[in-house]
């Protein structure tokens, strides 16, 4: 989206900041390895991001309980991103997953589930920073 798009936004980027903020947040979580709150976080960034350009397409806010598919399909993003955004894993289906993923790696001293944890948080995190670039947020 282009920069004068994002300034059309008016009342809609004061979401987008918002999900900047979680962004930033969910960083900082993820150097922590914490990676479930940095997994919900940039999930809630790509929610408000999607609203905010949805609501500024639309001119009207989008059902609250809309999906991210929805969202995405609404917000007529290009089909490489939108692929992307509904291919994230979410968080109950990593729950599910973390019960396989507790085995001992004794050749690294790990867990698995931490490097699915964090392989699957770098994917949000790149995701969500080029959802942010196509909304013109200034990330850089």
């Amino acid at each position: 989206m282009p920069h004068s798009v994002w300034m059309e936004m008016g009342k809609h980027a004061e979401l987008v900041k918002k999900a900047y903020a979680d962004f930033e947040l969910a960083k900082r979580y993820g150097d922590m390895k914490e990676y479930m709150t940095a997994s919900i976080l940039y999930r809630k960034a790509t929610e408000k991001v999607l609203r905010a350009m949805v609501a500024s397409n639309k001119k009207r806010a989008p059902p609250k309980d809309a999906s991210i598919e929805y969202l995405a399909e609404q917000a007529k993003l290009p089909e490489g991103m939108y692929n992307e955004l509904i291919g994230m894993p979410d968080e109950s289906s990593e729950l599910l997953e973390e019960e396989s993923l507790l085995e001992y790696d004794e050749s690294e001293q790990t867990h698995k589930a931490d490097r699915a944890e964090h392989d699957s948080v770098v994917q949000k995190h790149n995701a969500v920073r080029r959802l942010l670039e196509y909304a013109g947020a200034g990330i850089a």
